[in-house]
């Protein structure tokens, strides 16, 4: 799959509602165990606190009677604890030292508690409660201390185990509700897409085909989604087609009455020219007259033509007639076209690197177009003994055409509005007439060719027109 497939689903609507989701459940699941962790570990350790406490009194009361403490060994020693928990006593004589400890269970080796110091103990509170970490166990265990009548000190700790063990209970827990909830979000992303994308995805084809193909009068399909607002976008892109196809009808009737109305006129008054020519001796200036109009006439014809050809190019309906030719070929019969209008401005025009056959899918007739035209203007704007030269860049994927000439040029501030309809340049209006109209057309041609067209200087003076088809 290439880059552009993973990072065109990477930006999907899909992908984030799926990842939203994860992300959501996944915060969730963090803050629940936080939660849960901080309640277990205060709720247990209140109990163990409370036990403690419980046991110090009664350990209390028993070294008073017994000093020497083997009541206290029995009592530890047959006490029933359950084996989760962990019971630890000792007592410490005034000068600091520890007389005796008793664990349980007995097989519990504590290092670091028999060889206690008082910073290893966090400070114990007003009831004598403080808190210890025992390292090899891993376990906080709470501890009750208390000073006996004769100055010694009894340490009575207890930590459960039952605090880790529900921890490992709600790890486990957390972690099927982890594989449930992505469970469910991958299969309410399914039906958030089902619900969303698909009509969603039903209006953009819809758009793609309108404007691939301009059919705007096939209106567009109506919409059904269980979502209000897509319902609501559906009906508002309906009603718009549905407005944009009364325009361009309207428009190309508009459109077309304008032509019919100037053509008729145009073509009498070329056929009264053409009668006056023929039928009678004129003076050379009524002659001149005469032709100016007739040649006026086509002139007018022929914009009309191409204002009626760009409002059908910038209504979207550029209908292909694809089909595979030789655009050397093509390119040769144009420059045999142009060589008389060459010849009379005395301008060198000619094609390099043109030999064999460069095969392009694509209408033959439309191209003949753009590349007529760009040779016509190039001709146009390049003064006498100049020179306009076609060549070719064949590539495996696509071939280049450049149409290079070293007339008046093209000012930099243009480059970018001479593709727009109807502009033209300071210098094109001082040396030629025209609607400017050609530019745009020849856009819109390469573009339905799913090519490009721009324009650089040449080296000199001039202009160089780069038309860039796939083949």
């Amino acid at each position: 799959m290439s880059s552009g497939r993973i990072n065109k689903r990477f930006r999907s609507f899909a992908f984030y509602l799926g990842m939203g989701y994860l992300t959501v459940y996944a915060v969730c699941t963090g803050l629940l165990y936080l939660v849960s962790s901080r309640v277990i570990s205060s709720t247990t350790r209140k109990y163990d606190r409370q036990d403690v406490r419980a046991e110090s009194e009664e350990l209390v009361e028993l070294l008073s009677q017994n000093p020497e403490g083997n009541w206290l060994a029995e009592q530890v020693t047959t006490g029933r604890y359950p084996p989760s928990t962990i019971f630890i006593v000792r007592v410490i004589s005034r000068k600091g030292q520890v007389e005796y400890t008793i664990t349980w269970p007995k097989k519990i080796e504590l290092p670091e508690w028999e060889l206690y110091k008082s910073e290893d103990e966090s400070e114990p509170d007003a009831n004598g409660l403080s808190e210890y970490y025992i390292k090899p166990l891993q376990r906080h265990i709470q501890i009750k201390t208390t000073r006996l009548k004769d100055g010694r000190l009894l340490q009575v700790g207890k930590g459960s185990f039952l605090e880790v063990n529900q921890k490992k209970m709600m790890g486990r827990m957390l972690l099927v509700f982890v594989a449930l909830s992505t469970l469910f979000s991958a299969i309410s992303s399914i039906f958030m897409m089902a619900v969303t994308l698909r009509p969603i995805r039903s209006i953009t084809e819809s758009m793609s085909r309108i404007i691939q193909t301009g059919a705007f009068e096939e209106g567009a399909p109506p919409v059904s989604s269980m979502i209000t607002e897509i319902n609501t976008l559906g009906n508002l892109f309906a009603a718009m087609t549905e407005k944009y196809a009364n325009l361009i009808q309207a428009m190309r009737q508009t459109m077309d009455n304008v032509a019919h109305d100037f053509r008729t006129p145009l073509t009498r008054i070329r056929g009264a020219a053409e009668l006056a020519l023929n039928g009678h001796k004129l003076p050379d200036s009524v002659y001149e007259a005469l032709a100016d109009i007739i040649e006026d006439c086509d002139r007018a014809q022929l914009q009309i033509q191409n204002i009626m050809d760009a409002r059908e190019m910038e209504s979207g309906i550029v209908k292909i007639n694809a089909q595979s030719f030789n655009l050397a070929c093509l390119i040769t019969e144009i420059v045999d076209m142009y060589s008389l209008v060459a010849d009379e401005k005395q301008i060198t025009l000619g094609i390099d690197n043109g030999e064999g056959e460069i095969l392009i899918t694509g209408d033959r007739q439309r191209l003949a177009r753009v590349f007529g035209n760009l040779i016509d203007n190039a001709l146009k704007y390049t003064p006498k003994n100049g020179s306009v030269r076609v060549s070719f860049d064949v590539q495996p994927d696509n071939v280049t055409t450049r149409i290079t000439d070293n007339g008046i040029g093209i000012p930099d501030a243009d480059k970018e509005l001479i593709w727009q309809r109807l502009f033209r340049g300071s210098q094109a209006r001082e040396s030629e007439k025209g609607l400017g109209l050609g530019l745009n057309i020849v856009q819109v041609i390469v573009a339905a060719h799913h090519g490009a067209v721009t324009v650089t200087d040449a080296e000199g003076q001039g202009s160089v027109f780069c038309v860039t088809l796939p083949r």
